[in-house]
């Protein structure tokens, strides 16, 4: 463990004691600022027992909690499966793909248990338990901490977003995140993780967004291109049972299709740059948005083939970009596809501190997209896509020039805090009133200003300290 202290003076003559933490050994060697200290697994324990109590509290507190999508699709999906039983599959009763329809049937034997939407939030809950659990698998192995793994495994259970998503709106985006989380941890272990990427992929085609990524593994590890039919594959394999109910192939194939036509706006829900351009027209937009993400994807995937750094917390960080830079680039996104990028920005910022400001950045960012449809704050979504075009230029620049200290600087946390908080405090007050004035603008420069800031002070080499990484 290295810990340095530093007395210097900046250019206006104050000094000021900066610590530096977790300074390189090597490329991709993170030096942890508690490894030298004992680490005790019964407190790990403890901790995840309490967390894990905590957060079942709660999603029940959240069970009477939705939103319109729930009485428009998923209560009458769950009710459809009820009473129909397995013959139920012979019919597209849901547009999403064969994989919820089995779900859903799961669920419904268990209808004695309680509400219909209860039973819903379920799923998502067993799905959402297992994410945390791949996560804390992922920082246990790469820091063998049981009290960050243990962390790890709190901060996704009880993650804001996460009782959104799931406890207080049922929706199922934890089902493909798991799946993604699973192929992530794998190519972390030097394994090969393209079929639970083709599971996540046989769930949601918003598991996509993990496609650069693993293109680009597939490219540096050089596995067989043939690995790329068991995308496919596994789709349709998953999908036999409803293909044997009698359900068509044309139907089940072309459910992604579908999706993609549902909408017609370019800018949905999602906190990225098309809410800053929804006036373009809608042709013209999904063309550029598709080339502009099609376009960065590769150069992501080729960077990851030919990058000389190695490890786990690189694999994860390249991972974090691609799971990030789809959903912003893209058009046509709603809030929660950024799901699977805040989840992993947790895995990532417990293996090293200094990724910290991203995953509760990440976090806040959520919340405000959430509340814009659940609460009606619509304002909340500009300083939310502001904030979420610092997170994605920050990782884009941490790619190119490579790992450094970090420090944990008290001013820039603070700062954020008082500047989220009182943006939070304007949205709250101002209700679903769009109007912008004076105290928006001010409360949204100050919060986007200190997000920069803070993952700019957070991220700068320690002074004195040579940058190892290269």
């Amino acid at each position: 463990m290295v810990v340095v202290a530093h007395n210097f003076s900046n250019s206006d003559g104050v000094t000021r004691d900066t610590i530096a933490i977790g300074t390189r050994h090597g490329p991709d060697r993170c030096v942890n600022p508690d490894e030298a200290l004992p680490t005790s697994s019964p407190l790990a324990i403890a901790l995840m027992l309490v967390c894990g109590l905590v957060g079942f509290a709660l999603r029940y507190l959240a069970r009477e909690h939705t939103n319109d999508d729930a009485f428009q699709f998923l209560i009458p999906w769950y009710t459809f499966a009820r009473d129909h039983g397995v013959g139920a599959l012979g019919e597209a009763f849901t547009n999403y793909t064969p994989f919820y329809s089995y779900l859903l049937l799961i669920a419904a034997r268990f209808d004695w248990l309680g509400q219909p939407l209860s039973l819903v939030k379920a799923i998502s809950v067993v799905f959402e338990f297992g994410c945390a659990a791949v996560v804390a698998q992922m920082v246990w192995r790469a820091t063998k901490m049981p009290l960050r793994a243990s962390m790890a495994f709190c901060a996704v259970w009880l993650a804001p977003t996460v009782i959104f998503n799931g406890a207080m709106w049922g929706q199922s985006d934890s089902i493909w995140t798991f799946f993604t989380l699973v192929s992530v941890a794998l190519f972390m272990r030097d394994r090969n993780g393209i079929l639970p990427f083709a599971v996540a992929f046989s769930v949601k085609a918003q598991s996509i967004f993990l496609g650069p990524f693993v293109l680009g593994m597939i490219l540096r590890r050089r596995i067989h291109v043939a690995w790329l039919a068991a995308i496919p594959a596994v789709y349709l394999v998953l999908a036999i049972p409803v293909l044997v109910a009698g359900r068509s192939l044309g139907s089940v194939s072309s459910v992604y299709m579908d999706q993609v036509n549902t909408f017609d706006r370019l800018f949905i829900s999602a906190a990225n740059i098309w809410i800053f351009a929804a006036g373009t027209p809608y042709a013209i937009g999904v063309a550029v948005g598709v080339a502009l993400a099609t376009a960065s994807g590769l150069a992501l995937s080729i960077f990851i083939a030919r990058s000389k750094r190695t490890g786990p917390e690189f694999i994860l960080l390249v991972a974090c970009v691609s799971l990030m830079l789809m959903p912003y680039l893209l058009p046509k996104m709603h809030e929660r596809y950024f799901y699977a990028f805040e989840l992993a920005s947790i895995a990532l910022s417990c293996i090293n501190p200094r990724y910290l400001p991203f995953a509760i950045i990440a976090q806040i960012d959520g919340v405000l997209s959430y509340l814009a449809f659940d609460a009606g704050m619509a304002m909340s979504l500009p300083p939310a896509a502001l904030c979420n075009t610092i997170l994605a230029l920050y990782l884009v620049l941490d790619l190119k020039r490579g790992e450094r200290g970090f420090r944990f600087p008290k001013l820039a946390w603070l700062g954020f805090a008082v500047a989220i908080a009182g943006l939070f405090s304007h949205l709250a007050f101002a209700g679903s009133d769009s109007n912008v004035s004076l105290a928006y603008l001010l409360a949204t420069g100050l919060a986007a200003a200190m997000t920069l800031r803070l993952i700019k002070e957070s991220q700068r080499s320690t002074a004195g300290e040579p940058d190892r990484s290269r």
